[in-house]
């Protein structure tokens, strides 16, 4: 049944005043990032001397920036000349239907994935996925490469990610955390994994309801929960790539519901389930995108004295690290004790992480920070235009997000939102001492899992102004309009991308026989253009291939052109080089 509307009295002056702020924080957002690309633009001589994340930023934000403002305005412009105050029962029919609202955006995700993302892997961090994907499709824990050439294959520069067994085996295997591999190889061994990504992303949508109706026992807040994570595109554009960021955003989600459900039921399963999700999140890619929400969430039990519930939280996470942590990494690190986290001999996988953290901490240089703020700034540009504001603004009325008149639910919504808020600070705080450059990515890649717990704390002060508020007005404008304008935007730019880095790869189209050399050192995306099929090995694991047995693509790392000439010679055998000058990468093609 619709909330009682009379619950929420009207206050003109203080509505005008929450319109204002949202609207001036995202033309905040806009300008800052404006101002921050021009300036790094002017700072030196040819744009071709930028950084590549600096030459992103300014390509994409600009014109994103101007987008919106536009919207921000427009939104604010509408509210005030308008009569949208009674949205309530739109919403509510967005909840209804909501299987329906994340089935268009899977469908709209599977379309870009095939047509605007074309299945490629851009990053090494996709390409990775990819290859532990194929791997476990297969029934097996390692890929194989002829032993020769395996070192070309997976170049020094990709041995963070790809990595091949030091024994001479040409055994090949990935070191990030396999738990998306595992979700994702049934869709590869049905020869649909472009599936995948566009799925996630329609349950997020549908969960982000769920976790709102849970948290504020609300259907009209759940339907403009569902809204306002549809308009943040990051959603969309990381649902046609290949990143399991959007899997570790679903698990947080997942464990939102959970935890939220054990917390106002005081159900020890729900609370085993949430460790569960939290637990696959953890071991999905890189671990610390779940520790930085876990332990806030422990921390935040253990302060209420919830004993029990921290424990049923906890003990699902032990079956997990020991097989992933202690036997994943182990068994990572014996086939190749060159592994980038292992610092010194004997030193148990389960601290490598801990090791990895103590030797890259940082005092974060002006450059640093610049680039942080960057980042923070991407996270921002690619949510819906608003959230920043509405987050601040929860922050100064927090206190008003209690769900019903039943304390539990009060204690239960209130340490929710404790963990939330905890868990959104100590993200942000950490990346500023860590350098983990993000590379491209569609938002900010290591803040992207906590989308979900920004657009939950932000609903809670939505919430509290209730459904006739203008502030929920303001909001939808700003979603459907970022549907409308944000998002053809950022898949144009998205598709601009990863034309650009497919153009760079010296290659004849991928299901012609072929040997492609890259030159890794001519250009910044070089190294993750080597991609190979993990079972290469297959066919020939022999010193050569015969004329002939070439069956697929093959791009290894170039030397010199003599070098390159040689090794074809010697094990390539009836090769000949294709005639073409100026390839792209600085590459050449060998063909039967």
């Amino acid at each position: 049944m619709p909330e009682d509307i009379s619950r929420f009295p009207v206050d003109h002056e203080t509505s005008s005043r929450h319109l204002r702020w949202l609207t001036g924080s995202v033309l905040g957002v806009s300008v800052l990032s404006m101002a921050i690309a021009l300036w790094r633009e002017s700072q030196v001589p040819s744009p071709l001397m930028l950084d590549v994340f600096d030459s992103q930023f300014i390509d994409q934000e600009i014109p994103a920036a101007l987008a919106c403002a536009l919207i921000a305005v427009a939104a604010w412009f509408i509210c005030q000349r308008t009569g949208l105050d009674r949205q309530q029962e739109d919403l509510v029919s967005k909840w209804k239907y909501k299987w329906v609202f994340a089935g268009v955006v899977t469908l709209v995700c599977v379309i870009g994935s095939l047509n605007v993302y074309r299945m490629a892997s851009i990053s090494g961090d996709e390409y990775a996925n990819v290859t532990q994907t194929r791997i476990f499709a297969r029934g097996s824990m390692t890929g194989q490469w002829p032993s020769w050439m395996a070192p070309r294959m997976a170049p020094a520069e990709l041995a963070n990610r790809i990595l091949v067994a030091d024994d001479g085996s040409g055994r090949v295997i990935t070191s990030y955390q396999p738990v998306f591999a595992l979700i994702s190889a049934p869709f590869q061994r049905a020869r649909m994994r472009f599936l995948v990504n566009p799925l996630i992303a329609g349950a997020v949508i549908a969960l982000t309801g769920a976790c709102a109706w849970q948290l504020l026992a609300t259907d009209w807040i759940a339907g403009l929960a569902m809204m306002m994570m549809a308009g943040s595109v990051s959603v969309e554009g990381f649902g046609m790539a290949g990143f399991a960021t959007n899997f570790v955003l679903l698990m947080h989600l997942a464990f939102a519901w959970f935890f939220i459900r054990g917390l106002r039921r005081e159900s020890r399963v729900s609370m085993a389930l949430a460790g569960i999700a939290g637990a696959m999140a953890m071991h999905t890619a890189n671990q610390m995108s779940h520790l930085l929400l876990a332990v806030p969430a422990f921390v935040v039990l253990l302060g209420a004295r919830r004993w029990r519930d921290a424990l049923w939280l906890a003990v699902p996470y032990v079956p997990f690290v020991i097989v992933f942590t202690f036997g994943w990494t182990g068994f990572v690190q014996g086939l190749s004790h060159s592994h980038r986290q292992e610092v010194s001999p004997g030193l148990a996988p389960s601290l490598t992480e801990l090791s990895w953290l103590a030797r890259h901490l940082r005092i974060p240089t002006f450059r640093q920070v610049l680039q942080d703020v960057m980042s923070i700034l991407r996270f921002f540009q690619w949510a819906v235009p608003g959230l920043a504001g509405l987050l601040i603004l929860w922050f100064r009325n927090r206190g008003q997000s209690a769900s019903s008149d039943d304390p539990r639910d009060h204690a239960a919504t209130s340490l929710f939102m404790t963990v939330s808020a905890s868990a959104l600070a100590c993200a942000t705080v950490f990346y500023f001492f860590f350098p983990l450059n993000q590379g491209h990515g569609w938002g900010y890649r290591y803040l992207q899992p906590f989308l979900g717990f920004a657009v939950l704390s932000g609903l809670a002060f939505a919430r509290a102004a209730g459904p006739t508020s203008r502030v929920v007005t303001w909001l939808l404008l700003s979603s459907f309009m970022s549907v409308a304008i944000l998002l053809p935007l950022r898949i144009s730019q998205i598709s601009g991308f990863v034309a650009e880095r497919l153009a760079l790869l010296p290659c004849l189209p991928e299901d012609m026989a072929q040997v492609c050399f890259v030159d890794t050192t001519r250009i910044y995306w070089g190294p993750d253009l080597i991609q190979n099929d993990p079972f290469l090995g297959d066919a020939s694991v022999t010193d050569s291939f015969p004329p002939g047995s070439l069956k697929s693509r093959v791009i290894l790392k170039a030397s010199d052109d003599v070098s390159n000439e040689e090794f074809i010679r010697a094990r390539f055998p009836g090769l000949r080089r294709e005639p073409r000058e100026g390839l792209p990468g600085a590459g050449s093609i060998w063909v039967p």
